[in-house]
């Protein structure tokens, strides 16, 4: 028997995965990009641009849903600035965040990037690789079928290309501090709502169907997830090969520390 909240429970697993993996990856990338040209501020537009479409993806969402729910926005920058904590933001929207915003519309804007994300990752998954066993593979720990589905990627036409979108994506569109502020005021809401319906209507049939879309749409989420993930796996592989390789040819090595790099909206 399926457990319902299955595939809730794997959708949290694999964000608290990715986001370990986003940390170091953002670290590391731009590790390597000082080993690259050795200048500090050299080493930060480097950085920006790998991960420029996913940074672009990620302000996008913002203004888009923003705009289509009726938010009024300001400022729109794609440039790479420090913050006075020492994190590094990529990118920002400014919205108006006013009382009459409330938590939910904040958050449906907040959470804009990882849904468009999670499309573009879906769409590349199926309709470049075709791959439909990846998820699964992870989920059970199948060397094999992964090893499959992997190799299935790598044959694909213009794999390494798709490949990097798929990492610059993965690697902009979890929300960052700021995209998460009205996320605990908005579960509260829905979960009210959600106590208040399951009283109200105390129908079984009702719940049954409403729990289908739900397990749908964490099921899709999970899939991205997935694919971020080996994806990612490869990615990381390649940056400590070639942080390693920088460091012995140029004598010297990153020392990691402080605030994790982050971009998102202010």
């Amino acid at each position: 028997m399926n457990d319902p909240l299955m595939p809730f429970l794997l959708v949290i697993a694999a964000l608290v995965i990715l986001l370990f993996m986003q940390r170091w990856i953002h670290a590391h990338l731009h590790g390597v990009s000082l080993l690259l040209v050795g200048r500090p501020e050299w080493a930060i537009a480097v950085y920006a641009i790998v991960l420029f479409p996913g940074v672009l993806l990620h302000e996008l969402s913002h203004w888009l849903s923003a705009t289509l729910l009726g938010v009024r926005t300001g400022g729109f920058s794609l440039m790479p600035r420090r913050q006075p904590d020492g994190s590094l933001q990529l990118g920002y929207v400014e919205y108006y965040k006013g009382r009459t915003l409330g938590p939910l519309r904040e958050s449906l804007i907040g959470g804009a990037p990882l849904l468009a994300g999670t499309a573009v990752i879906l769409l590349i998954g199926h309709r470049v690789f075709g791959v439909t066993s990846l998820a699964e593979a992870i989920s059970t720990g199948d060397v094999r079928i992964l090893g499959d589905a992997m190799t299935q990627i790598l044959n694909a036409p213009g794999a390494l290309a798709w490949l990097y979108l798929i990492f610059a994506v993965s690697n902009a569109m979890l929300p960052s501090r700021s995209d998460r502020h009205a996320w605990p005021a908005a579960l509260v809401i829905i979960f009210v709502l959600l106590v208040a319906a399951a009283y109200l209507t105390r129908d079984a049939a009702v719940v049954d169907s409403l729990a289908g879309p739900v397990a749908t749409f964490f099921g899709y989420l999970g899939t991205a997830l997935a694919i971020a993930i080996a994806v990612d796996v490869l990615w990381m592989l390649f940056i400590a090969l070639a942080e390693w390789l920088l460091g012995r040819v140029r004598g010297m090595s990153v020392v990691y520390g402080g605030n994790a790099n982050e971009d998102g909206a202010a």
